[in-house]
């Protein structure tokens, strides 16, 4: 047998040496995975919780909450079922009245200063006002009432505000759960939330949120467009048919129309009879003057989503009537068929709901428009033009069922609705083996009550048991919750 040689040997060593850390690192590694996989916390059905992405949780059958070893934060269900929630998530206790943060955070004092926390943070006093930045475009407000400049978008107590790359907001709590086009200014206490910018006004002073831990956002203000100016001749036919209309673009804010025929629009006047009241005119400028500048504009204001439905909001500014159709597209699932829909929409109205949607699913919302433009030599064309486009998922129902028990061949369960998406009617539906059973009809009044609808069925035979929720009607219409419960006797 050959002896090694002194070089030979030291390899040996080295090799062994390296082979012993490499084992230690391991046993190391895997105490410390031990030690942070633990439960941090119980998740009961009280409890509402968000992801890093600010999606909301099913957690109406409980579980815990565990963090592992590479700082990332796991909702492990009563099923055992693991669903990964990032390195910030958000709970909303509600039998507590508190909200907590996971993870570090920053939060931003009314006196412009950071505080960073880290671990969980508990917030109790949901009525004090305060900010956290919790990562990258992701923010959580704290306060009485949080509202935009005109109401549309109302929360209180808390709300997630989620940044796209593009500026783009949604805004999400137990209760709402909206997707924003354009910029948005929150309010809050002093406080003043310029989302898209991710400045924080506070009083008179403004703090620059970018600069707390960095930020991804590609947001760029939209230069102003050039107005369109049209011809005083060619506007007069349109002015024609727009005072049929009156009352609508009144009520719209979209012009005046003075006693004296002329339509005020912004700082311009447009001479309907040939006389200008205007003292700041002479005679001689009025005979010249046959341009002004006309704004039409389609905008997506944002949208609010439900289990079976999306309230969307829109702008359309139409002066001339160029516009031949305003629409939306809508691409998701439409009873329950992946397809797309289009929708033509009212040019005076300002919302429309999509019905007959799924819960928790994800939808494309496009905005778009047929437009009427006349060429020099007088040709008229049609264009079709998408404007904005929005992706917002639809909210998980709030109806839970539960199995309370199976004793003497009876299953007995419990049915809880709420005021945000109460049933008008429905029916809890037995079934064997796949083979429909029984049903009874689910008392609606007392479902919608804290201690929730109650009742029982006979078991039939069979190996696989499961309980539905059919026939549900909400708002005159039947939706598909798809709730179920599997149980063996």
């Amino acid at each position: 047998m050959r002896k090694l040689n002194g070089k030979n040997k030291l390899y040996l060593i080295i090799f062994t040496i390296i082979v012993i850390v490499i084992t230690i690192l391991l046993i190391f590694s895997i105490r410390i995975s031990n030690k942070n996989g633990k439960i941090v916390y119980n998740i009961s059905s009280n409890s509402v919780v968000f992801n890093s992405e600010t999606n909301l949780l099913d957690t109406s059958s409980g579980g815990r909450i565990t963090k592992k070893w590479n700082e990332r934060y796991y909702y492990i269900s009563s099923e055992n079922n693991s669903y990964e929630i990032g390195t910030n998530p958000v709970i909303y206790e509600l039998s507590k009245d508190e909200v907590q943060i996971f993870g570090n955070n920053y939060q931003v004092s009314q006196d412009g200063s950071i505080v960073e926390n880290k671990n969980i943070t508990v917030i109790s006093d949901l009525k004090k006002p305060t900010f956290y930045k919790l990562s990258d475009r992701a923010y959580l407000i704290i306060s009485s009432e949080i509202y935009n400049s005109d109401k549309t978008i109302y929360a209180n107590k808390y709300l997630i505000v989620y940044i796209d790359k593009q500026g783009n907001a949604s805004l999400l709590n137990d209760a709402i759960n909206i997707k924003t086009i354009n910029p948005l200014n929150l309010t809050f206490d002093k406080y003043t939330f310029d989302i898209a910018n991710e400045k924080l006004i506070i009083n008179e002073t403004t703090i620059d949120l970018k600069l707390i831990n960095g930020s991804t956002n590609e947001y760029k203000p939209k230069k102003k467009e050039e107005n369109i100016k049209v011809d005083l001749g060619e506007l007069v036919d349109s002015y024609n048919s727009l005072v049929n209309n009156f009352q609508q673009y009144i009520d719209n804010n979209i012009l005046n129309i003075g006693s004296n025929q002329q339509v005020s629009n912004n700082n311009n006047n447009i001479i309907i009879n040939g006389t200008n009241n205007n003292n700041n005119n002479d005679n001689d400028k009025q005979q010249v003057i046959n341009k002004t500048n006309i704004t039409k504009m389609v905008s997506l204001r944002g949208a609010i989503s439900y289990p079976t439905y999306i309230d969307v909001t829109y702008l359309v500014s139409d002066i001339e009537d160029k516009y031949q159709a305003v629409y939306l597209l809508v691409t998701g699932y439409i009873n329950d068929v992946l397809t797309t829909e289009k929708i033509i929409l009212d040019k005076y109205a300002s919302t429309y709901r999509i019905n007959n949607l799924s819960p928790k699913n994800e939808y494309s919302i496009s905005l778009g428009y047929v437009e009427l433009i006349k060429g020099v030599d007088g040709t008229k064309t049609l264009t079709d033009v998408i404007e904005d486009v929005i992706n917002v998922r639809t909210a998980k129902n709030d109806l839970s069922l539960t199995i309370e028990k199976i004793s003497k061949g009876y299953v007995h369960f419990n049915v809880k609705m709420t005021n945000k998406y109460a049933l008008e009617s429905g029916k809890i539906s037995l079934y064997a083996d796949g083979a429909y059973s029984r049903s009874i009809s689910i008392d609606t009044k007392k479902a919608i009550k804290t201690s929730g609808y109650s009742s029982k069925l006979l078991i039939p035979e069979g190996n696989i048991l499961e309980l539905r929720l059919e026939d549900a009607v909400y708002s005159g219409k039947k939706v598909d919750l798809n709730v179920r419960k599997k149980f063996v006797y």
